[in-house]
C-alpha cells in the first residue's frame, strides 16, 4: 500500500475503533435502561430510537465519512459526510467496491483498507477506506478523501523536479565553460569571454539558490512579527536593492508620489514586502527592452495605499495572465534564461503580499507593457480592505 495509504488506513483505522466504542457505550446504556436486550436486537427491527439517534449524534461530529452497516452490507445508519460524498444515497451504498470490502471484513474478522476510486463526474475522487467489524452482526465504515493529498504529492513531485531541472543548467553550464577555459590555453580574450559566461551563470545559480530559500522561510515560519513603517520607505528600498540590475541593463527606475505630505503608514512584514516589491521591479527591469523607464507610482485611496509598478516592456498575453503567479512558471522561458529568471520573483511577490493583507493584480498588453497593482492597508484600516474583498 502506498505511504499515503498506510497513514490515511491507520487514521480510519483509530478512527472505526472510536466509532466501535461510541456505539458499545451507546448500547450499554440501551441495556441499562432495559430498552434493548443486545446489540444485536438493534438490528433485528426493534433497535431502541433513542440510541440509533444517539448514534447519528455522535457519527455527525466526525468529520470523516462514517457508515455502520449489518454483515450484508446493509445501511443502519451514517453521517452527513457519507451522503455529501456520495457514498450512501437513500439509506443505500452507492459503491461496490465499499461493498465488497465490507464482505473480506466480515469473511476475515479483521479490519481491512483500500484506496478506491470514485466517479465524481468529471473528475474521478479517490478515497481511503476502512472497514472494520465491530460486533458479531456490526461492521463500521470509514472512508477518508485523499484527493488532497494526492494534490500535495503531485506538487512535491513536480517542485522537486522543477528545482533539479533549474539547478542542472546552470551547473551543466558552469562545468562545461570550466573546461573550455581549460583548454583555452594562452587566449586571454577566449578566457575572459568564458569567464565572463561562468560569472552570468553563478548570478543565475545565486538567484535560484536565493528564492528556494525565501519559498523555505516563506513555508515554515508562522506569524511573523510585523510593524509600521511608511510604504514610500519600503519603495525606495526596493529600487535601490535593484540599481545594479538597472544599471546593466541602462534603465532608469524612478518613483512618482501621488500622495505628496500625506502619510502612508502601513502594519506589515516590511522585510518580505520589501522582498515582494523588489521582485515586482526587478521583474518590470529584466522584461523591458535596455535604455528603457520603469515607474514605480505610489498613491492612496479607499483606506490602503496602492503602488503602481509600471513598465514599457514585451507585455503578457491575455490568456498566459491567470498562470504568471505560479510557482517556475514563464512567460517567455528563453528569455529567462538570457536574464536569469527562475520563475519564482511572481509566485513570492504574491504570497508577501496576500500574507499582509493586500492584493496584487496585473494588466498587461504584448507590445505595451505590464503594470503590476499593488494594495496594502493604511495602519488600523485592515478591516476596511477585508470588506472590499467580501463585496
Amino acid at each position: 500500500m502506498p505511504a499515503v495509504g498506510i497513514v490515511v488506513g491507520l487514521g480510519a483505522a483509530l478512527l472505526a475503533a472510536l466509532v466501535a466504542s461510541l456505539i458499545a457505550y451507546q448500547a450499554g446504556r440501551a441495556r441499562e435502561r432495559d430498552r434493548s436486550p443486545s446489540v444485536a436486537a438493534l438490528f433485528d427491527g426493534v433497535a431502541d430510537p433513542d440510541a440509533v439517534d444517539g448514534e447519528r449524534r455522535m457519527l455527525a461530529m466526525l468529520g470523516e465519512s462514517v457508515i455502520i452497516t449489518d454483515v450484508h452490507g446493509n445501511v443502519i445508519v451514517s453521517n452527513t459526510a457519507a451522503a455529501e460524498h456520495g457514498l450512501v444515497f437513500d439509506g443505500r451504498l452507492t459503491d461496490d467496491g465499499v461493498r465488497g470490502l465490507i464482505a473480506s471484513a466480515v469473511e476475515g474478522h479483521e479490519p481491512v483498507h483500500a484506496d478506491i476510486e470514485l466517479d465524481g463526474g468529471a473528475q474521478a475522487r479517490h478515497i481511503a477506506v476502512t472497514a472494520q467489524p465491530i460486533s458479531a452482526c456490526r461492521v463500521a465504515v470509514v472512508c477518508a478523501d485523499t484527493g488532497y493529498r494526492r494534490n500535495v504529492d503531485r506538487m512535491r513531485r513536480d517542485f522537486v523536479t522543477n528545482v533539479s531541472h533549474e539547478l542542472k543548467t546552470p551547473v551543466g553550464a558552469i562545468m562545461l565553460l570550466s573546461e573550455t577555459i581549460a583548454d583555452a590555453g594562452d587566449d586571454v580574450e577566449m578566457i575572459r569571454h568564458f569567464a565572463g559566461r561562468i560569472g552570468m551563470e553563478a548570478q543565475r545559480l545565486d538567484g535560484l539558490v536565493r528564492r528556494l530559500i525565501e519559498l523555505g522561510r516563506m513555508s515554515n515560519s508562522g506569524e511573523r512579527p510585523k510593524q509600521t513603517v511608511d510604504a514610500r520607505d519600503l519603495v525606495h528600498g526596493a529600487i535601490a536593492d535593484t540599481e545594479v540590475t538597472a544599471a546593466a541593463r541602462h534603465t532608469d527606475v524612478r518613483m512618482r508620489d501621488g500622495a505628496v505630505d500625506r502619510p502612508l503608514a502601513v502594519c506589515v512584514d516590511a522585510t518580505a514586502v520589501h522582498i515582494a516589491l523588489k521582485n515586482l521591479v526587478e521583474n518590470a527591469i529584466n522584461y523591458s527592452p535596455e535604455h528603457s523607464d520603469v515607474t514605480v507610482d505610489v498613491t492612496q485611496a479607499d483606506g490602503h495605499v496602492r503602488i503602481r509598478v509600471i513598465d514599457h516592456g514585451v507585455g503578457i498575453p491575455s490568456p498566459l495572465q491567470g498562470r504568471i503567479f505560479e510557482r517556475f512558471y514563464r512567460v517567455d522561458p528563453a528569455r529567462s534564461r538570457l536574464t536569469g529568471g527562475t520563475g519564482l520573483g511572481l509566485s513570492i511577490a504574491n504570497h508577501h503580499i496576500r500574507a499582509n493583507g493586500g492584493t496584487i493584480e496585473v494588466w498587461s498588453k504584448p507590445g505595451e507593457g505590464s503594470t503590476f497593482t499593488v494594495a496594502l492597508p493604511l495602519a488600523g484600516t485592515a478591516g476596511i480592505m477585508d470588506k472590499e474583498h467580501e463585496r
